[in-house]
């Protein structure tokens, strides 16, 4: 059981899927409901992607079997896939294939270009507005902690991103990932040099010299002198 909002994927035609939404939506099961058509990408058959707010604590497993829809031309019937939670920002942007989106969320790791779709496309009842729905998903995309580390690497300080708006425990944390990383750099250079600077002392005591640095100005120069025996 739960009230937390879910999505789905639906093989259905758009008129049961449509009924049994409405039908959800009118006996206040559900606050609201999105639907968009998908045409089938990577071997999947068209579907529709579906997305409800409930408005009380629901079944899901008993709400997926409002959607089984008898197929003439199969024995098998028409169908949903099993219900997941969902964000509203993250379906909005999935859906339509937003670029940006899904850089950020697979990292380029989705196959092939996918087929590009609008807000416009996204059916809801009368009383839901899908375009500020849809602003409101984008507006997101600029404040996940990969935007702001990608701001502060380009230059920009921890500072400007306050000013902006973000949020300051999360630009601190982003902050502190930045000086960690720094140190670790740095620590890990000192001790290659460090290796070196010792197998370079090694050699040179085996050939019978010592060795110190004297500092001429900015510049430090090695003084090699022959070991006494």
């Amino acid at each position: 059981m739960t009230d937390k909002p879910l999505s789905t994927i639906s093989y259905n035609t758009e008129k049961w899927l449509k009924r049994v939404l409405d039908e959800l939506l009118q006996e206040h099961i559900i606050q609201t409901y999105m639907y968009i058509f998908h045409k089938g990408e990577d071997g999947d058959k068209d579907h529709f992607h579906v997305r409800i707010e409930p408005n009380k604590r629901i079944d899901p497993m008993s709400i997926k079997e409002l959607f089984i829809e008898p197929d003439p031309n199969n024995p098998k019937p028409l169908n949903i896939r099993p219900w997941r939670k969902s964000k509203e920002e993250d379906w909005f942007l999935y859906v339509v294939h937003d670029k940006d989106y899904l850089a950020l969320k697979y990292g380029g790791g989705e196959k092939g270009e996918k087929i590009p779709y609008s807000w416009k496309d996204i059916i809801v009842p009368n009383d839901y507005d899908a375009e500020i729905a849809f602003i409101r998903a984008k507006s997101s995309l600029t404040h996940t902690t990969s935007n702001m580390a990608r701001r502060i690497a380009s230059g920009e300080t921890a500072l400007d991103l306050i000013l902006e708006g973000e949020n300051p425990h999360q630009v601190n944390a982003v902050s502190r990932a930045f000086c960690s990383n720094d140190f670790e750099t740095l620590n890990s250079k000192f001790l290659d040099l460090s290796s070196r600077f010792i197998s370079l002392s090694q050699a040179i005591e085996k050939e019978g010299f010592t060795f110190n640095f004297l500092k001429l100005g900015d510049d430090f120069i090695c003084q090699l002198m022959r070991s006494h025996e």
